[in-house]
């Protein structure tokens, strides 16, 4: 079993590594900004993309800026002799032009010089032209300095289109060379030269069958991504609870510097490929194995709809880690992200997703559902909730502070916290560990143990077991009324709603003001 910083360093590090890499990740921290081109997809892929860098945004602070980056050229320099493959060429380009030409042979290379100053910033693709149905399946670009030399290559940045950028060490001519892959594929290309600081930062496309995601990187650093997913990948629907919204999640994992939670690509199986016990969704959306493939799991089946618990912290140690959610924020019923997550829970399909939020005092609400349920809410632990196992997790540095439950028998764990807990009815065991808890069982048969701190334990109807444990503590059993609490805290002056908050179980309003007026907090 790996701890999820063991995780993480295999998504940034380890996955990389097996395959002969090296960690990768765009010159960016969070609350900057990267540009995108989605123009390639479809209006589902489009809509799919939207949702999954909104998710990464909420996890990384970086803004994806939407742009389109087919600038068309100042003019085109077609070729009406083989250019040659040395850099005796008549064919020339500057930067923002394209050059049309064709390989002959899969060996052929061609060559065009361009001029270029000292420090100037360019982007270079090359791409089969499939204008007379004759393009070049696997074009490889190379870039020659004045005297021939090889400064740069590229093969695959944009699926199998190849492109490079590159900053000028001196002024002077230089060579683009066009090729192809293993010197295997004749056709029609097309060049073009750009200046670099229009470079959209990833790219996605649909053409091509299949998902996959490619970077270009220079030192470590992320020049540009492609991501392509087919259009009618896993069906297509432009849903939240499904294959194809998750395989944009991963997808752009990768395009961001991730590589997978294992050393496999393509393909992999639990059993043989596995590096470690808990290899699968509910700690990676990067993972091949969902919840059910992971014989080792306890967890139900449910499509990942945002980054999960080691993928947020593989992805803050690549760009930092932002503020989320600074207000009060409520999670299952009547949630209030203003995001998709809140109606995420009403979905057809069975959902995962990891909670991020870094202010405000906040509400796991999930009181409307019957099912037993399991609330946790310590950070890096995942809850069994509206009605699945292991569906709902915390991240690291998340304080989520009151939780509600309905009328299964649950079981709720709070934090260091002060935490308000209830459980509506049900036989119900409540712990509320480390702060100033407040408690209330609801009816039924209730467990109730404040933990450390001053706790408020209000038992509700029923025969229940109450324990404050160390602290401070009030302990209500079955009747207890307002006037009580008046009379044991006379420093205390009850809000309007005070007996209200106690008919409906919701003393943690209550217990943070009774502490407040009697100097106890």
């Amino acid at each position: 079993m790996y701890t999820y910083d063991q995780i993480a360093d295999q998504l940034t590090d380890g996955f990389w590594a097996s395959f002969g890499g090296g960690p990768r990740s765009f010159d960016v921290v969070t609350g900057g900004t990267l540009y995108v081109d989605i123009t390639g997809l479809a209006s589902n892929g489009q809509a799919m993309a939207r949702q999954a860098l909104d998710a990464w945004t909420s996890v990384t602070g970086i803004n994806f800026v939407e742009i389109d980056s087919s600038i068309p050229p100042n003019q085109t320099v077609s070729e009406f002799l083989d250019a040659p493959s040395n850099p005796n060429t008549p064919y020339a380009v500057q930067v923002g032009d394209d050059f049309l030409g064709s390989l002959g042979t899969g060996a052929d290379r061609d060559t065009v010089a361009i001029a270029l100053t000292a420090g100037q910033n360019i982007t270079i693709e090359l791409s089969g032209n499939t204008a007379n149905g004759n393009a070049t399946a696997d074009p490889f670009l190379w870039l020659l300095d004045g005297a021939g030399n090889v400064i740069a290559a590229n093969d695959d940045a944009f699926g199998t289109d190849a492109a490079l950028t590159y900053q000028a060490a001196t002024t002077g001519v230089h060579y683009i060379q066009a090729g192809s892959f293993n010197d295997a594929y004749p056709g029609d290309y097309r060049i073009s030269v750009r200046d670099a600081a229009g470079l959209v930062d990833i790219v996605f496309d649909d053409e091509q069958s299949g998902a996959y995601a490619t970077s270009s990187v220079s030192g470590g650093v992320i020049q540009t991504s492609f991501v392509n997913i087919d259009s009618a990948w896993a069906g297509g629907s432009a849903r939240t609870d499904g294959y194809f919204y998750q395989t944009y999640l991963h997808e752009i994992g990768h395009a961001l510097g991730l590589g997978h939670a294992g050393n496999y690509n393509g393909s992999a199986t639990y059993g043989t490929d596995a590096l470690y016990l808990n290899d699968s969704w509910q700690a990676s959306v990067m993972s091949y194995f969902h919840q059910v493939e992971n014989t080792w799991l306890n967890a139900d089946f449910a499509y990942a709809i945002t980054p999960m618990m080691a993928d947020i912290i593989a992805i803050q140690n690549l760009y930092g880690a932002p503020s989320a959610n600074q207000g009060d924020t409520i999670y299952g019923d009547g949630g209030n992200t203003g995001t998709y997550l809140d109606a995420a829970l009403g979905l057809s399909n069975p959902v995962a997703f990891t909670v991020f939020d870094t202010g405000g005092t906040d509400l796991f609400d999930f009181s409307s559902y019957s099912a037993h349920q399991v609330m946790d809410l310590r950070e890096e632990a995942f809850s069994d909730l509206a009605g699945l196992d292991g569906n709902i997790g915390i991240a690291r540095g998340t304080i989520i502070e009151n939780g509600r439950t309905g009328g299964g028998n649950d079981v709720i764990t709070g934090n260091t916290a002060a935490n308000g807990l209830s459980a509506g009815s049900g036989d119900d065991t409540i712990n509320g560990g480390a702060g100033n808890d407040a408690l209330s069982g609801g009816s039924g048969l209730d467990n109730l143990d404040g933990g450390d701190g001053f706790d408020l334990i209000d038992g509700g109807p029923g025969g229940n077991t109450l324990n404050g444990g160390a602290g401070a503590d009030l302990l209500i059993g079955d009747g207890g009324t307002l006037s009580m609490l008046t009379t044991i805290y006379p420093a205390w002056t009850p809000p309007a709603n005070a007996q209200s908050l106690l008919d409906t179980g919701d003393v943690i309003v209550l217990w943070d003001d009774i502490l407040q007026d009697s100097g106890l907090a």
